[in-house]
């Protein structure tokens, strides 16, 4: 709050002055009510109070306006308009977190989902792998099912 200064205005009628004197209550402070001193009309005892109070106000006011900004450059995803929490942002902004965030324009509802459909994929894959029939052993041994397989078996019976 640096630069601004509080200047008292005070006033008082020539009679009161002529009358009492200067050093009598016959001052008015804009502001307060009643009369006072002149020393009382220019002292300011709650100054540092008031300045307490106006810095407090002043930085919330700052703070505000800081949170309100961050706002602004919070990222919304692409795919349901949603704005992404703290965590998703910092997941999609940390160094090296591009590797494990995915897809760096979803938030993280959307990248939860995309992993919940990645994994069910991967399992029904090896569900269709684990259920797929192998192939019996061949009773021919000369038949083989390879080259590898073949020029063994082609060996063994040669020799």
């Amino acid at each position: 709050m640096g630069g601004r200064l509080a200047v008292p205005v005070i006033v008082t009628a020539l009679e009161q002055l002529t009358e009492h004197g200067a050093d009598a209550a016959v001052w008015r402070r804009l502001g307060r009510a009643g009369e006072q001193t002149l020393t009382a009309a220019l002292d300011n005892p709650e100054g540092d109070a008031l300045y307490r109070d106006q810095a407090a106000r002043a930085d919330a006011e700052q703070e505000r306006r800081r949170a309100v900004e961050r706002e602004a450059q919070r990222p919304v995803c692409k795919r349901c308009g949603s704005k992404f929490t703290d965590q998703r942002w910092e997941e999609s902004t940390a160094r090296g977190g591009a590797w494990t965030a995915g897809d760096l324009s979803v938030c993280g509802t959307c990248r939860a989902d995309d992993v919940t459909r990645e994994e069910a994929a991967a399992e029904a894959a090896r569900l269709r792998a684990a259920a797929s029939p192998e192939p019996e052993d061949d009773q021919d041994p000369g038949r083989g099912r390879g080259w590898f397989r073949r020029r063994l078996f082609g060996l063994n019976e040669v020799g």
